[in-house]
C-alpha cells in the first residue's frame, strides 16, 4: 500500500477495514510505501493561507497516525495470530518532520518537540527505511525493488507520468514497485535480466479527496495491491479497490 494520508479531518475507518482484510488474506510480508501520515501541520505549502494554518495541529496529526497503525494490526493482536513481516519506507510526508527540524533545530525533541518517533512506526513494523541523501530509500527483496518513488533526471525528481510502470523497468531493468503518484500503473516486460519484470505503481489508500489536489483527485486509484504466486520478482497481481474492501468489511 501507499499514500493513505491519515489526517484528522477524515475518519480512520478505512484502516479498520484494511486490518480485517489483511487478517483474512494473511500475507507473508507487507510493504507500506510511505505517506501513511499526511502531517498537514508541517506542510510548507499552506503558510500563505490562514484558514489552512488554523485547522492544522501537530498533536492531532500524530494521534490520528497512531490510531491508524493500531486499527490496521488490531485483528492480528486480538486473535493472537502471527503478523506478517512488515516493512515501512518513509515517504515525503513523513519526511516533513525531518525537514522542519532541519529548518529550525529548536523544534526537535522526542518529549516536548517534534520527532519521527511520535508516529510509532517502530511499534508496528519490523523494518523502517528512512530517506537517504534527501531521497526515499530503495530496498531489494526477492527480485523486486521497493521505494516510495524512484527519482529521474539530474535533479532527482520523482518519476511519474504515463507509462510509469514501463519507465521503472527501463531504468532499473528488474521488477520495481513504488507509490507516491496516487495513480495505479502496471507494465510487464516478459524478458529482462532475471526473467519477467513487473513495473508497478500501487495507487493510494484514500477514501476522501485531498483539497490541495483539485481535479487530480479524479485521476487517482484508491486501493491496495496483492502479489500472489510470488517468486523472484514474478507474481500474479490482484488489484483490490477500497470500495471492494469497504463493502466487505464496513
Amino acid at each position: 500500500m501507499s499514500c493513505a494520508h491519515a489526517r484528522p479531518e477524515v475518519s480512520n475507518d478505512r484502516f479498520t477495514w484494511l486490518g480485517k482484510f489483511l487478517y483474512d488474506i494473511k500475507p507473508d510480508i507487507f510493504f507500506n510505501l510511505g505517506d501513511f501520515s499526511d502531517m498537514g501541520s508541517l506542510s510548507s505549502y499552506d503558510t500563505r493561507y490562514p484558514r489552512a494554518i488554523v485547522s492544522q495541529n501537530y498533536e492531532r496529526d500524530v494521534l490520528v497516525t497512531q490510531d491508524a497503525h493500531e486499527r490496521m494490526w488490531h485483528e492480528f493482536r486480538r486473535q493472537k495470530r502471527r503478523m506478517p513481516y512488515t516493512v515501512f519506507l518513509e515517504g515525503n510526508h513523513e519526511n516533513r518532520i525531518a525537514k522542519a527540524i532541519s529548518s529550525d533545530p529548536r523544534l526537535g525533541g522526542d518529549t516536548y518537540g517534534i520527532s519521527l518517533k511520535h508516529l510509532a512506526i517502530s511499534d508496528h513494523y519490523d523494518e523502517f527505511h528512512p530517506y537517504s541523501n534527501s531521497a526515499p530509500a530503495t530496498v531489494y527483496y526477492d527480485g523486486c525493488v521497493y521505494a516510495h518513488y524512484i527519482s529521474s533526471g539530474a535533479w532527482g525528481k520523482a518519476m511519474e507520468g504515463y507509462n510509469h510502470g514501463q519507465k521503472l523497468i527501463e531504468k532499473l531493468n528488474c521488477s520495481v514497485t513504488v507509490g507516491h503518484s496516487h495513480r495505479f500503473n502496471y507494465h510487464v516486460k516478459p524478458e529482462s535480466v532475471y526473467g519477467p519484470a513487473h513495473g508497478l505503481v500501487v495507487g493510494c489508500y484514500l477514501d476522501a479527496d485531498l483539497e490541495w489536489a483539485g481535479q487530480s483527485n479524479a485521476e487517482w486509484s484508491q486501493g491496495v495491491v496483492v502479489k500472489r504466486n510470488y517468486s523472484q520478482g514474478n507474481y500474479d497481481l490482484e488489484w483490490v479497490s477500497i470500495d471492494r474492501i469497504r463493502k466487505e468489511y464496513e
